[in-house]
């Protein structure tokens, strides 16, 4: 939507211990048994009989016993995934070992990241300020000044682009154009970025007549100037700004909400980014 703008005023237990009460002990099983020996015959197979199935009865119950330590230290093996000391009967208080830490358990690096690729579009310099990415093969911020700059800005449509005419009143050489709005990406060792962060009330309304009449509402923005080197990804700035620019604009995009929002002057942009670029 283009057109000009008029005004109008508008806001437990350890494991592993077998219970005592599973068998008895051989030296106790003689004393129920006859002091006399035995009677021939019969009797005698039967008590012989009686003995044996005794043994068999105290294995059983000892492999039973056994049986049941190894499917809970099975379990331990399945239920816990790290690979702890087993603890003895006799000292059930060891401290347990601690796992090493594994690859796989280190924590994520946090950024910013150094880009495979160098620089050579405009969009590759929106990773600066979008995806914590800067770009090696870039210029440092180093040596005499001037420092090249670009700003992009996001109005918040999430779409980010360059402004390419805030520097005017620097002078319009080709010398300035580079300063503020290189061409070439891989000569930049600045990145500003400029996003809209927050809105408040109406300050006026705007009226543009092409190409056809509308009024739109124009409230108060904050925002957001964060400037990168290039290079390193370090940050060099992060200032709060606010929407000075409350005049309405000559030729604006309508969205379907009617409203547009304050922007930050071209002056306030340049005097924010001055000392980085110029010194």
């Amino acid at each position: 939507m283009s057109g000009t703008g008029a005004e109008s005023d508008a806001g437990s237990t350890t494991d592993g211990i077998a219970d005592p009460g599973v068998a008895s002990t051989p030296a106790s099983a003689p004393a129920a048994w006859p002091a006399s020996p035995p009677p021939p015959g019969r009797n005698r197979g039967l008590v012989v009989a009686v003995a044996v199935l005794s043994v068999l009865l105290l294995v059983a119950c000892a492999g039973l016993v056994g049986g049941v330590f190894l499917l809970r230290s099975v379990e331990n093996k399945v239920s816990s995934p790290t690979t702890e000391a087993p603890l003895s009967p006799v000292d059930d208080h060891r401290p347990v070992a601690t796992p090493e830490p594994t690859e796989s358990g280190a924590p994520a690096q946090q950024g910013p990241y150094a880009s495979a690729y160098p620089a050579t579009k405009s969009s590759d310099l929106n990773r600066v300020c979008d995806d914590n990415i800067y770009y090696p093969q870039s210029p440092k911020r180093a040596g005499k000044a001037p420092h090249p700059v670009v700003l992009l800005v996001d109005d918040g449509s999430g779409l980010r682009f360059q402004n390419g005419t805030y520097y005017y009143d620097e002078g319009l050489s080709k010398r300035v154009e580079e300063t503020w709005a290189a061409e070439n990406p891989a000569k930049v060792q600045l990145v500003a970025c400029l996003d809209r962060v927050s809105t408040g009330s109406t300050i006026r309304r705007c009226k543009f007549d092409d190409p056809k009449p509308l009024t739109l509402a124009l409230l108060h923005a904050g925002w957001r100037l964060r400037v990168y080197e290039v290079a390193t990804g370090r940050k060099l700035l992060d200032k709060a700004m606010a929407g000075d620019d409350q005049k309405c604009p000559y030729v604006v995009l309508a969205g379907p909400d009617k409203k547009i929002y304050a922007e930050v002057s071209d002056r306030a942009v340049l005097a924010a980014l001055r000392n980085l670029v110029k010194r």
